[in-house]
């Protein structure tokens, strides 16, 4: 497996600014980037490594925003390592975390080698294939929208259910934060709980992702990804809380149906 093609500075800014709004919405931040970049004349293949890639920007966006559930999860190790009963909120959150990477780790790993390696097509077949995926989120968001029911506590069933449902997301056009949130509404927690939860998990997720890609020589490190992964964090951190918020207020699966009909529509004219 070769490298990953090469970004221009002004790709790097707009995909870096597309990843920091979309991925706190429930909308595939890697489909929106990926569409993009077939636009641009990638193979859907091509795309999944820069789109994976913009998301170190918004992970260390995230762990910034979340910066004091993170330090609380890690002064606390050592003493939830020599626990016996495991009770309290953040060695509940501990345990979820990860479980639910794991769970992540086994889905999520064979279905992103599986596009690395076979996804080799782009145009409107690509679009297609994100457009589909984009459908099936919004219709599972549709399902969970009016979903809202307070102080559920975190179970190892939800942390092996939701780590499935966020390896799935390693195909483009099937978001991750809209899969999670919707599994964690689906499991009766309540809408902020979700949101919170749904991004702590991501945070080892992809940083794992991120390892596996070095390891497998496919990230290119230069000037303009680096201006990607940049104007990804500052955007990203810029309106995490607003779009968080925003977020729990509109149903983004409406968008995500419609968006996903008009990425099928070049594939249908030509069939």
């Amino acid at each position: 497996m070769g490298k990953v093609k090469k970004m221009n500075t002004t790709d790097a800014i707009i995909l870096g600014i597309i990843q920091g709004i979309f991925e706190w919405l429930p909308v595939s931040s890697e489909g929106m980037t990926s569409l993009y970049l077939i636009a641009k004349n990638h193979t859907l293949q091509e795309a999944i490594p820069i789109s994976i890639w913009l998301h170190t920007g918004t992970l260390l966006a995230a762990a910034l925003y979340f910066r004091k559930d993170i330090i609380s999860i890690l002064k606390n190790i050592p003493a939830y390592i020599n626990q016996r009963k495991l009770n309290t909120d953040i060695d509940k959150t501990t345990t979820f975390l990860i479980i639910s990477t794991a769970a992540t780790a086994i889905v999520g790993f064979p279905i992103l080698m599986y596009s690395l390696n076979k996804l080799n097509f782009s145009g409107t077949e690509a679009t297609a294939l994100i457009g589909i995926l984009l459908i099936l989120t919004g219709l599972l968001q549709k399902k969970t929208h009016k979903k809202n029911i307070t102080e559920k506590k975190i179970t190892i069933a939800d942390s092996i259910i939701v780590g499935v449902l966020q390896g799935f997301s390693a195909m483009p056009g099937l978001s991750r934060s809209g899969l999670t949130t919707s599994g964690l509404l689906l499991r009766r927690y309540d809408a902020k709980k979700a949101l919170k939860l749904s991004f702590l998990m991501s945070i080892p997720a992809v940083f794992a992702a991120e390892i596996g890609l070095g390891l497998m020589n496919k990230i290119t490190i230069d000037t303009n990804s680096l201006i990607a992964i940049t104007t990804s964090f500052a955007v990203g951190y810029l309106t995490i809380g607003a779009l968080i918020r925003f977020a729990q207020k509109i149903r983004f699966w409406k968008f995500c149906i419609l968006l996903g009909i008009l990425s099928l529509i070049p594939y249908i004219l030509t069939l």
